[in-house]
């Protein structure tokens, strides 16, 4: 099991609520906790005239899987539960196939649900988070009441699983709780009902009243609980450490590491006058300026994106090929330079939308969903030859064109040409196919291309699922409030606590207005902006701009994004989006004692000094202390500091960074 300082991090508890809470459920084929109505009767688990069999088989060091598999004798549906148990981690998952193995139609299967089950306990209420939904209110943490009687229950909308809704919760009990994620990339649903002994949990795709035809399969999500006893911050820090050993992508077998990122678009809307040229010509202006970055940018309108007036539009999208007019070598051109300055090359790619004219709308109408009075068209992932083909020219530009990111965008709800393109006996089988699609395609995306890594974007942050994020990171988690500082600090809190490799940047809008690119180098933005990838727009182009400020700042930001990789999140002030306020919040290692507290002073903050009280240092330990920006240096007693707490003077609009390491004994 993982250790700090000597004390097991997951704990002989934690690994006894885990299997007592969801370890049971894998105990055999009938305890399984799924279920659905199988012609207008109710199935839970694997029945025993199904002839259920069972197998297990160690995956890893740390990973046990056991399958169930069972089958209809009248009707030949065959039922799959694959689950998993973690030995490192008080983490249990499962997800269940059914296929139809016979000669005709099945029988109407509905209300196919990945989890219903009870968790035993005495619940005191539920956390729980909106999404995103590009708006100020967005990843705002609640806490619900849930005691017996009460009933809560979720669903995105529109198909996108975190939009207006988000697939991770955590059940709160009177000793500690469990954390629960509906991987799910489209349309889930989830109710919560708070029973005298526990509670009620139902999760799964939100409709489905279908008939499978002979081959066919559908699945559930992948439903993944984490037990944990204690405060809320052990399990923000279990799902935290559990998530970079088990999740997080490791191109090339290792660790994603932080990066910093930069690019150059050009004069037009997005990337749309982006060329072979300019693209060289920025890269080359930002290493003069001696910035230090190792990802390559370009983003949506590097491919044909003309609209009927011949102007270019990015998204005009449904023609994937550099476009000849202004990359006419391709873009090897591009990404062989920037691997000659140390850098990858990331490329924006929206698969999913199709505009009319475009080749996909042209040449293979017969894979495209439509609704009517809509201009996008949906390619559909659920046709097995329209995902093979799409996998092949997508890898066959990764593989020309030099391409280590592969980044995806969804800027539509696809809801509507699930549903509308399908008859009452087949409702949720578009939605189920495309989601394994969607899937199938990024697991061959990496299996093909070793080494490339995924970056998870829908009109911000709106499909980034557990099954997403197994698969990706949600580099570009929202499309609102760039450059308004306590917004996007609000939204980090959220992102820290449950997916915490993402990318910000360095836009100051109270200076410079909603600006594409930053117009000065601004410390304050920097403090707001520091995450595991730092991206920027700085315009290399000009002379005013202080770029020495800026290399130190990225140096501070990235050191600081090291630390954040491996640390436990402690936030140091309650969640809040006012200016009046400060925030701060401590990153903290303690395998080898050292860590970080930042604190922020926004624009309005009245006072002139806060005092904040770090969590998990040693009180017998001494800690050295020290601001990079400032060169200030202090030796402080770990019970001192536990005691008495940091305080720091700050000005408005100001922020600081104490990077601390444990010394000897006090």
């Amino acid at each position: 099991m993982p250790t700090t300082n000597g004390h097991t991090l997951t704990s002989a508890e934690d690994m006894r609520k885990a299997r007592e809470w969801a370890g049971r459920f894998l105990d055999g084929p009938g305890s399984v906790p799924i279920s659905f109505v199988y012609d207008g009767k109710l199935v839970r688990g694997i029945p025993a005239d199904w002839q259920p069999v069972s197998t297990r088989r160690r995956v890893d060091a740390n990973i046990v899987e056991t399958v169930f598999e069972g089958a209809d004798p009248a009707t030949g549906l065959r039922i799959r539960v694959e689950g998993v148990m973690y030995e490192d981690y008080p983490v249990v998952e499962w997800t269940a196939w059914l296929t139809n193995a016979g000669h005709g139609p099945t029988p109407i299967i509905s209300d196919l649900l990945g989890l219903d089950g009870v968790f035993g306990g005495a619940s005191t209420g539920l956390y729980h988070c909106n999404g995103d939904f590009n708006s100020a209110d967005g990843y705002t943490p609640q806490e619900s009441r849930l005691r017996p009687g009460d009933a809560l229950a979720f669903a995105p909308t529109g198909g996108r699983p975190c939009d207006g809704a988000f697939p991770f919760f955590r059940i709160l009990f009177e000793e500690g709780g469990l954390t629960l994620a509906v991987g799910w990339p489209g349309q889930w649903s989830a109710s919560f009902e708070g029973l005298a002994d526990g509670v009620r949990v139902r999760a799964g795709q939100e409709k489905t009243h279908l008939r499978l035809n002979p081959g066919e399969t559908v699945r559930t999500p992948r439903m993944t609980v984490l037990a944990w006893s204690g405060d809320a911050s052990r399990a923000v820090n279990l799902w935290r450490r559990w998530y970079f050993a088990h999740l997080l992508p490791r191109p090339n077998g290792q660790t994603l590491a932080p990066h910093l990122a930069w690019s150059g678009p050009g004069e037009g809307i997005e990337f749309t006058a982006a060329t072979e040229e300019n693209q060289i010509e920025y890269i080359d202006l930002a290493r003069r300026r001696g910035i230090p970055f190792d990802v390559w940018w370009i983003d949506a309108g590097w491919y044909p994106c003309y609209d009927a007036n011949h102007e270019r539009k990015w998204p005009v999208t449904g023609s994937w090929e550099p476009d000849p007019e202004r990359f006419p070598n391709g873009l090897k051109p591009v990404s062989d330079h920037a691997a000659g300055k140390g850098a990858d090359l990331l490329i924006w790619f929206e698969p999913e939308r199709v505009r009319p004219g475009t080749r996909l709308d042209v040449e293979r109408p017969e894979w495209l969903l439509r609704v009517e009075g809509a201009e996008n068209r949906l390619l559909n992932l659920g046709i097995p030859e329209c995902r093979q083909w799409l996998t092949d020219h997508v890898c066959g530009l990764i593989q020309d064109n030099g391409i280590k990111i592969y980044r995806q965008d969804f800027n539509f709800k696809p809801l509507d040409y699930w549903r509308l393109n399908e008859g009452p006996e087949r409702a949720g089988i578009n939605e189920n196919l495309h989601v394994q699609g969607y899937l199938q395609y990024w697991d061959d995306l990496l299996a093909r291309n070793p080494g490339l890594w995924l970056d998870s974007c829908a009109s911000g942050g709106r499909r980034n699922d557990l099954e997403t994020l197994r698969r990706s990171v949600p580099l570009h988690y929202t499309d609102h409030g760039y450059g308004d500082h306590a917004t996007k600090l609000a939204f980090q809190r959220s992102m820290h606590e449950w997916m915490p490799y993402f990318k910000e940047s360095d836009l100051s809008w109270d200076l410079d207005g909603k600006n594409r690119f930053v117009q000065r180098v601004d410390s304050f933005s920097y403090h707001c902006g520091l995450a595991a990838l730092f991206g920027t727009g700085l315009d290399v182009r000009r002379d005013d701009l202080d770029y020495g400020l800026a290399r130190t700042m990225l140096g501070i930001v990235m050191r600081a994004a090291g630390l954040l990789l491996r640390g436990d999140y402690h936030p140091l002030t309650p969640f809040h989006r006012s200016l009046e306020q400060w925030v701060a919040r401590q990153f903290d290692c303690p395998e080898d004692g050292s860590g970080f507290i930042q604190a922020i002073r926004l624009q309005q903050a009245p006072d002139e000094s806060a005092t904040f009280h770090p969590r998990g240092l040693r009180p017998d330990a001494a800690y050295r202390l020290e601001n990079p920006e400032t060169g200030e240096t202090r030796a402080v007693a770990g019970a001192v500091l536990i005691r008495d707490g940091l305080t720091l003077a700050l000005a408005r609009r100001s922020g600081a960074i104490w990077f601390y390491q444990e010394t000897h004994g006090a």
